[in-house]
């Protein structure tokens, strides 16, 4: 498609060959004797081109002539004589009185009795060629000019219909110019070829052009008749108001209609997809030629060549292939080659294990598991705190043969209750003397960690049992799901191993690496943090949970442990970026890589300003727990930053991407609609859903075994790299986590006083999500928001709880019955009906904290209120601590979450030496 455009809007162009053998002279003669329609005389300027007419600066001076500016009512003709005698006739006319075609090419065409006009000449520019619809006749002009509006209008609806886009519509015939207008809404995929193509003349026939309203508008030129003298190259009068515009004109040859399409400059890349003119061709060829009775969803939009040309744009070939692995057996192979290199770093556990004494203590670990009844095929809950003893925990699961259900701790009891039992769990390894996870688990036989640890030292040499392979579950991740209970993902070993060899080259991850796990191993974000150091022989440091919450206390540790590899959401990396720039000692980071979230490239540019590009890459990665983590990469650079880049990057090797419509069809590069991930990293099943896993895994009808629909919605550029552009779905991406907003909603809903509620992501301030929050709307009967809050609390985790929960007397609706986002109230607290009051005879310390609370959550709060019913998270929780150390009140995150009023903590803070370092 032709990016070029007159700068004039509703003005014609043409350039015509002149025969050889005729000067300037001539041609002034010839055209002194031509009829023309238009005001005043034909005059004619003579330009020399010092250059070949096949030259590229021969095309720069025809396609300056052609585009240039023509402000004049009548027609500026100029003749271009090239170095080599070959010369070319250009013709523009002016824009006419109100911007109309007034000067049409009709008027051009009458030039044509005049005899130095040839019909062939010098090339015509490139990306403006003609594209023929074979098949059609020039005969019956008005029925043609209608089946390619309706194959125009069926494109656009397959890739415009969301914005419901007009097709503003001009067909040329001896009688004079019918024009119509039509929309796409109204258009029947369902209905055969015929009904459609006789929808579409009924439709022009009771019709008419219209201004106004409507989506986007695209032009559809038609005109079949045949020309006197062919022109080497031709410009239709262009609008401003369509910033597409296409073509239809008859052949020299045989009256064959051939496509041109033209775009304004500035017009979105979505408009209408690359290589429009043979897609129109294909569409209208299979109206026309193809069978009647076919239903519309099944027209093709592209040939088997086009289909296999964007496919292969969203494929990555496998370029390692270390074979199929187990993940147990990717840490054992490391142990075997270096036994005596750092595995694992536990500065709060001040653990620091080799691979040789990991893979020993696992597998007395596994042995023990044995001994409790654990067998090859089981699934093994493991809910324990983040650390060494954890990782070796999850090894050793997988080393028995079973899959590993990681269960975070903090998660409320009902939550982890439901989780084991839909596993169906054969055991779960807990914390001694921790949070009370007995009830939680009072259905399923449990092991405390201390009573592993003292069967596992009683244990001999492990023998492997031999009856798992790389195909078998490896671990089962639960994610948030739309009924209101997460749903677990069943991923194979192999998966794993795959994603090291698509990335350990690219990435060049090896032993001299030294990696963070600084995520819960309930998030898949884990499993490359956790498996991707030990599987590339890097070393891995635990974060403890309280250093996550502190920036300072995390960029200490990345200080003091020199990590060259960190993995984090863009919410979280944005909270160390005030830091790096005050920071008088450099961090040894090489490679950052991004997932989890959306990120949004210019949040990186402080980072930029101090990091040269060469000393640390920075990776944006798209993935899904169902695609095993990562599906793409893209590495961003300070350009990528200032040009707020959505893109996430190519498949990785041996993944692969597409983008389908609403009926799974492709769109052409350039078109949204939802990201399809194929290829290595897909996981087995939803675990016990067969109807969930038969619709979201489907067949690949190209046979490449099967496709993952992510509900993500996206699009693929015309070089193979995709954007992702938010959610198809009420599913939204807060600080790492993946959250399904109807799974709230349906919490809410289980409160008896509740009669109705939505769920929205509000971001007030920060694109990248640092300032996000879920906000809740609920129509109460009897109750207390603050209490429904508490509700929601008992069986989400932390971070799914909404921050507020504002009582309505009835949710607003839109005309189509749903609720109207647009329309909802400000949000309030939890207790927002009851305004909390601050207490004014507060001083000192305790005053200082109220000021706190009150930035943190903009609202006035007292003395006795708590941190968690206010709407609390570890994000106010910092923001918190950060003001009161302004202040010089020297608290952490951990004692807001500990005490959870203010009072409590300003008592704590009181007695705190000032510059007492905290522990965290």
């Amino acid at each position: 498609m032709s990016s070029n455009s007159p700068s004039v809007a509703a003005r014609h162009a043409a350039v015509y060959a002149v025969a050889p053998g005729y000067s300037a002279e001539d041609c002034r003669a010839a055209l002194a004797g031509a009829p023309w329609p238009g005001p005043g005389r034909l005059r004619l300027w003579a330009e020399p081109v010092p250059a070949p007419s096949d030259s590229p600066a021969a095309l720069r001076r025809r396609t300056r002539e052609l585009h240039g500016r023509h402000g004049g009512e009548g027609v500026r003709l100029t003749l271009l004589e090239y170095a080599d005698g070959v010369r070319d006739l250009v013709a523009v006319t002016g824009p006419g009185d109100d911007g109309a075609d007034r000067l049409d090419r009709a008027a051009l065409a009458a030039l044509g009795p005049a005899r130095p006009l040839a019909g062939s000449g010098s090339p015509s520019d490139p990306g403006c060629r003609a594209v023929p619809v074979p098949g059609l006749g020039a005969g019956g002009a008005m029925a043609t000019a209608w089946d390619l509006t309706a194959a125009l209008l069926l494109i656009a609806a397959r890739t415009r219909a969301q914005d419901e886009p007009v097709l503003d519509v001009a067909v040329h015939t001896t009688d004079g110019v019918r024009r119509v207008s039509l929309r796409v809404a109204a258009l029947d995929e369902d209905q055969p070829v015929s009904a459609y193509r006789a929808w579409v003349r009924e439709q022009a026939e009771q019709t008419s052009a219209q201004d106004g309203g409507g989506g986007p508008r695209l032009a559809l030129d038609v005109d079949l008749r045949p020309r006197a003298v062919p022109a080497v190259r031709r410009l239709p009068a262009l609008h401003a108001r369509h910033p597409v515009t296409v073509r239809v004109t008859a052949s020299d040859a045989d009256g064959t209609p051939q496509v041109h399409c033209w775009t304004l400059p500035g017009t979105p890349a979505d408009q209408l997809p690359t290589d429009f003119e043979q897609q129109l061709a294909v569409v209208a060829h299979q109206l026309l030629c193809g069978d009647q009775n076919l239903p519309l969803a099944d027209v093709a939009l592209h040939e088997p060549a086009e289909r296999a040309r964007i496919l292969d744009l969203g494929r990555t070939p496998r370029a390692a292939d270390s074979g199929p692995r187990r993940i147990d057996q990717l840490v054992r192979d490391r142990a075997e080659r270096t036994p005596d290199a750092v595995a694992l770093r536990d500065p709060q556990g001040e653990h620091t294990w080799t691979y040789g004494e990991l893979v020993d203590r696992s597998d007395r670990f596994a042995a023990a598991l044995r001994g409790l009844g654990v067998r090859p095929g089981d699934r093994v809950g493991v809910c324990l705190d983040r650390s060494a003893q954890l990782v070796s925990v999850l090894l050793a699961v997988m080393t028995a043969g079973a899959a590993y259900v990681p269960l975070d701790p903090t998660y409320p009891a009902d939550r982890l209750a439901y989780t084991a039992d839909d596993a169906g769990l054969s055991l779960v390894v807990v914390e001694d003397g921790g949070k009370d996870d007995g009830n939680a688990f009072a259905d399923h036989a449990t092991v405390t960690l201390p009573r592993l640890r003292e069967l596992a030292a009683g244990q001999g040499a492990w023998e492997e049992p031999g009856t798992v392979g790389p195909d078998d579950p490896a671990y089962i991740i639960y994610t948030s799901g739309s009924t209101g209970r997460p749903k677990g993902v069943v991923v194979p070993h192999r998966n794993v191993g795959r994603l090291l060899d698509a990335t350990a080259d690219d990435f060049r991850l090896g032993p001299q690496d030294v990696w963070t796990w600084f995520h819960s191993a309930a998030f898949d974000f884990s499993v490359w943090e956790i498996w991707g150091a030990l599987g590339t022989g890097g070393r891995l440091v635990v974060v403890p949970y309280w250093t996550c919450r502190s920036p300072e206390d995390f960029r200490a540790l990345l200080l003091d442990e020199r990590v060259t590899v960190l993995n984090q959401t863009p919410s979280a990396f944005s909270r160390l970026l005030p830091l790096e720039r005050a920071a008088p000692t450099p961090l040894a980071l090489r490679l950052v890589v991004f997932g989890g979230e959306p990120l949004d490239a210019r949040a990186l540019l402080p980072w930029f300003d101090t990091h040269p590009e060469s000393a640390c890459r920075m990776v944006n990665m798209f993935g899904i727990t169902e695609t095993t983590v990562h599906v793409t990469a893209q590495t961003v650079t300070r350009a990528d930053a200032l040009a707020s880049s959505q893109s996430v990057g190519r498949a990785l090797p041996g993944w692969s991407v597409r983008v389908l419509d609403t009926r799974g069809r492709l769109v052409q590069p350039g078109c949204v609609g939802e990201i399809a991930v194929g290829g290595d990293g897909l996981a087995l099943e939803y675990l016990g859903r067969p109807e969930l896993t038969a619709e979201r895994f489907v067949p690949d009808p190209d046979g490449e075994g099967r496709l993952y629909l992510s509900g993500d919605k996206g699009r693929q550029l015309p070089d193979g790299r995709l954007e992702h552009l938010g959610r198809l779905d009420s599913q939204v991406k807060l600080r790492g986590h993946r959250i399904e907003l109807d799974e709230i909603r349906s919490v809410l809903l289980t409160h008896p006083s509740v009669r109705a509620a939505a769920v929205v992501l509000t971001r007030p301030t920060d694109a990248n999500g640092e300032d996000a929050t879920l906000d809740a709307y609920a129509v109460l009967d009897g109750a207390d928001a603050r209490e429904v809050r508490r509700h929601a609390a008992r069986l989400l985790p932390e971070y799914m709880v909404p921050a507020t929960v504002t009582p309505l007397a009835e949710l607003p609706l839109t005309v189509n019955g749903k609720v109207d986002v647009a329309a909802l109230p400000a949000p309030r607290a939890a207790g927002g009906e009851l305004p909390c009051v601050a207490d004014e005879s507060a001083q000192g310390t305790l005053a200082a904290v109220l000021a706190a609370w009150h930035t943190a959550f903009g609202e006035q709060v007292a003395a006795g209120d708590d941190f968690f019913e206010l709407g609390g998270n570890s994000l106010r929780a910092l923001r918190v601590v950060h003001l009161l150390r302004d202040a010089g009140l020297r608290v952490d995150v951990r004692d807001v979450y500990r005490l959870r009023t203010p009072s409590a903590l300003a008592e704590a803070a009181s007695t705190a030496p000032a510059d007492a370092a905290r522990t965290a």
